[in-house]
């Protein structure tokens, strides 16, 4: 076993720590035997962000085809511009057959155009915990399903903390800004930034803003009655962190990616960078024995207010002019059956399913460190992005980059984001 990976058998254990979930959750649906008479071939196309599916394509078939031999699924990644990719594939008449896309409120644009399966009669998302079922509905219907409990925090390389004598992850700004000293007098790079790419860069505006907001529903009816504007107090706040980020991130931040990103932290060229569970594999790749943690984002000067982002995440969605829908359903429910949940989020990614089936699981060491911390009481708040309208999240990363190269002021880039949510929103 890799060093700095940490097995927890029962994924569902970890839920009713986390969730108290599991007691009141049904059991999961079962994915259903194939028919006794072979099926027809069918080949589904599946657009997602998610770097590892089509990088482990193989092996989630191979584990498919025990359960729907004639089904075969054909991943197609994209990292940048996901939004328009997306919808000039919807907008040209070739949609995927299954696509990942942000849940809750952000999927409108798509539910109002009349682009989504409804999936309310088939009632997938009773294989998954409760907590999580909201996540994939809106106006009463069900077009999504949630596959992943992802977490999003700052990571940081346990052994550059140790070189550089910082004995527990900053709470506060000002912990912050004495960590960064230390790592400086240490030789090391404070953070490793990916700001090249716009997802990124749009991350780490999302972490702040989600870190800072109590009501994201109410933000987003205020936002859109013209009542309420970006810039907040704690917003504004939680920008020096950003500003530190930018000022201690080497030479170049716009020049780096988010491989180049996870490779810095993991071989302990950086110590930190803010971001998710699923840098995992990325920062373990030329250092498999670095020992990671992910901790709260320090947002201000009271250490109460650091705050990990964990939520459903990995929605799926079926395109309504689908070929296949009847196996895109089913390919959908074997994901969050024991099997499908086994095979893919808990071997592959390594992270907890929303499955209700009990699906076992070895957790990275970062996922781990999510369960962990939700488990012993931590304050935790959801993501952000579901409520931003479609299409804002690259406009977002785009300004920020513009803020990162100094082309415009933080006032600018608040003023712009304000002018682009008006511009984007629709009743």
């Amino acid at each position: 076993m890799k060093k700095g990976l940490k097995p927890v058998i029962l994924v569902s254990v970890a839920c009713m720590l986390l969730l108290s979930a599991c007691s009141s959750g049904e059991k999961g649906s079962n994915a259903g035997a194939p028919d006794e008479q072979a099926a027809e071939p069918v080949k589904l196309k599946f657009l997602t962000q998610v770097v590892d599916y089509p990088k482990y394509q193989d092996e989630i078939n191979a584990a498919l085809h025990k359960t729907y031999p004639n089904i075969t699924v054909e991943f197609d990644h994209v990292f940048d511009n996901y939004d328009s990719v997306l919808k000039t594939k919807f907008a040209t008449k070739d949609a995927p057959d299954l696509f990942n896309y942000a849940g809750y409120l952000a999927m409108k644009p798509f539910a109002d155009a009349d682009q989504l399966l409804d999936l309310t009669a088939d009632k997938i998302e009773e294989a998954i915990l409760p907590n999580f079922r909201e996540g994939g509905k809106y106006n009463g219907k069900t077009y999504a399903v949630s596959t992943q409990v992802l977490g999003y925090g700052l990571i940081y390389n346990k052994e550059a903390f140790q070189d550089a004598g910082i004995a527990a992850p900053p709470k506060t700004l000002s912990e912050m800004k004495e960590a960064v000293d230390k790592l400086n007098q240490a030789g090391i790079t404070p953070f490793a930034s990916g700001f090249k790419d716009v997802w990124l860069s749009y991350h780490m505006f999302w972490a702040m803003q989600g870190a800072t907001l109590d009501d994201f529903q109410q933000f987003y009816d205020e936002m859109n009655a013209g009542t309420v504007k970006t810039k907040t107090e704690r917003l504004d706040q939680a920008f020096e962190l950003f500003d530190l980020y930018n000022a201690n991130d080497g030479d170049n931040p716009l020049s780096s990616d988010f491989s180049n990103m996870s490779h810095l932290v993991g071989t302990k060229k950086a110590a930190m960078a803010i971001q998710g569970v699923w840098s995992y594999e990325e920062m373990v790749k030329l250092e498999p024995d670095v020992e990671l943690g992910l901790a709260p984002i320090p947002v201000s000067e009271n250490p109460e207010d650091a705050t990990m982002l964990a939520d459903g995440d990995g929605f799926i969605y079926i395109s309504k002019d689908s070929k296949h829908p009847e196996e895109a359903k089913q390919f959908l429910k074997w994901m969050v059956s024991k099997e499908g949940a086994e095979a893919t989020v808990g071997s592959i990614l390594k992270q907890q399913s929303t499955s209700a089936s009990h699906p076992e699981a070895e957790l990275n060491a970062l996922s781990a460190d999510v369960a962990q911390y939700i488990a012993d009481g931590g304050k935790t708040r959801g993501f952000v992005i579901n409520f931003w309208p479609s299409g804002l999240a690259d406009i977002i990363g785009k300004e920020m980059q513009d803020y990162i190269g100094k082309v415009k002021t933080r006032e600018q880039l608040y003023d712009n984001i304000d002018a682009a949510w008006k511009k984007l929103y629709k009743p």
